[in-house]
């Protein structure tokens, strides 16, 4: 489990940057500064060119163009000089300090866990020696407890200064990171009036998605003004409305793809096309969108009307998952929006850096995803206060979302979350505490007697080994095959996928028709091990000597 300050919840995480890098590209944006300065002056002298005819008059047309394209060229790059040299000195004089604490703070932290262990046990040694004749024995374990007690204090007091310190480090550093967003932000492309610029300052600061709702709607007169000039970062804010971000969102991928060559980002670039071109009713909306603030690009797309859906759901992708599957998952959402019927919406979700295989035992992607996850919630909360939030995570994506969810006792106001194929819960004590403290969101699990990757990737993970079916509270409903309730047959899940045939979320199956049943009712529609219900490899008391799958050969 991550450690956090006592005082400001700070992670005690190592803070990545390099100082001598940033101040290098600090240099070459001054350079580009200086080179730009030196363009405009031969362009003022050529706008002072003598004589008269054609050739002359286009040369000054041309040079008084260009003069007018330059200052903000020169400004833009001072403005880059500048901030990635501020920052740059403010992770020398915060982050290195900060990162150079850790060691010693989880020294410190194991020692004093260590020495309060020692004084429990010291203080049940005194209990039990108080009820005896032998008064020696108490005066020595009653002298023990004080030490003990001694020691542990002032290991705790050693302590309370490293977290102090790190705090002081950490906050100055958050602040400057702020800070240099914040400048970014304010100070490149289109010059923004100071009023628009305040309020773009706002957003950025603003602690919450219902924060930004708020202030966005108290400023009408402003909000074209910002996005024209900042469009990525309107597209992707949480708490703008999503009618904003998907048209802001759409523009930006047909204006990147003018330009985009052939390769493995294009091809992200016009998959992502392809899924909005696939039609519905309404159309797809884009409403996240981010082609390079990540290892992969980051989209999420909106099938049905968001604004008036009393059921928006969610579907989470998991482990090898990217944007150039959104239009299988798209089809998927179309159909659970079918099945559920009128007032549904669901959102494919790719807002986060998938893992691959080796990289899924870790939860170093599933804490990236979290954060972004959790924002996305709250949006979808702040937008749409009365509507059930129902998220259906398959593999990986259920690790994500279990971290994000079991993040509050609140459950991020989710309604129901529900796990199919699932990778594994957090083993973490707060966020299982969380999940299962009786109160929303009420979780659903499936997992198929055919899906050994599920079952190998919670094994082999220690930081995502908890079993969602056994957590207290859970609604365990099958994926092995049944009956709908109009007698028709259900497919069973035949393995770890979560789209295509023998997939958890292949529409006409029954895990799909169970998550169907579960947003509409709260009830999965089909009993465990009911009608049409088959017995899968798992099921199997010799399946670790089975011929078919010979893990053990005799």
């Amino acid at each position: 489990m991550t450690l956090t300050s006592p005082n400001r919840g700070y992670p005690l995480e190592r803070l990545e940057g390099n100082s001598g890098s940033m101040s290098y590209w600090s240099s070459l944006f001054t350079r580009v500064a200086d080179r730009l300065g030196d363009l405009r002056t031969a362009v003022q002298s050529a706008h002072d060119l003598p004589g008269v005819g054609r050739a002359v008059t286009a040369v000054r047309t041309d040079a008084s163009d260009l003069s007018g394209l330059l200052p903000a060229d020169i400004a833009e790059a001072q403005l880059l000089a500048g901030v990635m040299q501020r920052y740059a000195d403010a992770f020398d004089a915060h982050a290195k300090p900060a990162n150079d604490l850790i060691d010693d703070i989880e020294t410190a932290h194991a020692e004093w866990s260590r020495l309060n262990l020692a004084a429990d046990h010291a203080g049940r040694a005194a209990m039990s020696a108080a009820y005896g004749d032998d008064q020696d024995k108490i005066d020595d374990t009653n002298d023990a407890v004080t030490e003990a007690i001694g020691d542990r204090d002032a290991a705790k007091e050693a302590l309370d200064a490293l977290w102090t310190q790190y705090e002081g480090y950490y906050g100055d550093w958050d602040t400057a990171y702020a800070a240099a967003l914040s400048e970014l932000a304010g100070g490149g492309g289109t010059v923004l009036t100071n009023e628009a610029r305040d309020l773009l300052d706002a957003l950025l600061a603003a602690t919450s998605p219902e924060d930004i709702y708020r202030l966005w709607l108290e400023n009408p007169e402003l909000q074209q003004e910002i996005i024209d000039s900042h469009p990525e970062i309107i597209g992707n804010l949480d708490g703008i409305p999503w009618d904003v971000r998907a048209t802001v969102n759409a523009a930006r991928l047909d204006e990147l793809l003018e330009t985009e060559p052939e390769g493995p980002h294009r091809d992200e670039l016009e998959a992502i096309v392809r899924a909005l071109n696939a039609g519905g009713t309404p159309p797809p909306n884009l409403i996240s969108f981010d082609p390079d603030g990540s290892e992969q690009v980051t989209a999420a797309i909106a099938y049905g009307d968001l604004t008036t859906a009393s059921e928006i759901n969610t579907l989470i992708p998991g482990m090898k998952g990217n944007v150039e599957d959104l239009l299988s998952w798209g089809e998927s959402a179309k159909a659970l929006n079918e099945s559920v019927g009128p007032g549904s919406a669901t959102v494919v979700w790719f807002g986060y850096d998938t893992p691959e295989l080796l990289e899924e035992p870790d939860m170093a992607r599933s804490e990236d995803g979290a954060a972004a996850l959790r924002s996305y919630l709250l949006a979808v909360r702040a937008l749409s206060p009365e509507a059930d939030v129902n998220v259906i995570a398959h593999s990986y994506g259920s690790t994500t979302a279990a971290l994000a969810i079991g993040s509050q006792p609140d459950g991020l106001g989710v309604t129901s979350f529900i796990a199919v194929g699932s990778a594994g819960f957090p083993n973490d004590p707060t966020v299982v505490e969380n999940l299962t403290n009786g109160k929303p969101p009420q979780i659903y699990a499936t997992i198929s007697e055919d899906d050994a990757v599920a079952r190998v990737g919670r094994a082999t993970a220690p930081g995502h080994p908890v079993s969602p079916e056994r957590l207290p509270g859970t609604t365990v409903f099958d994926s092995d095959g049944g009956v709908d309730a109009s007698g028709g047959s259900l497919p069973s899940a035949t393995g770890h996928d979560a789209l295509g045939p023998g997939a958890y979320l292949e529409p006409g199956s029954e895990s799909f028709y169970n998550v169907s049943e579960i947003i509409q009712t709260g009830q999965p529609g089909t009993e465990r091990g009911g009608e049409g219900s088959t017995q899968g490899f798992w099921d199997a008391n010799n399946w670790w000597i089975s011929d078919e799958y010979a893990l053990i050969d005799f």
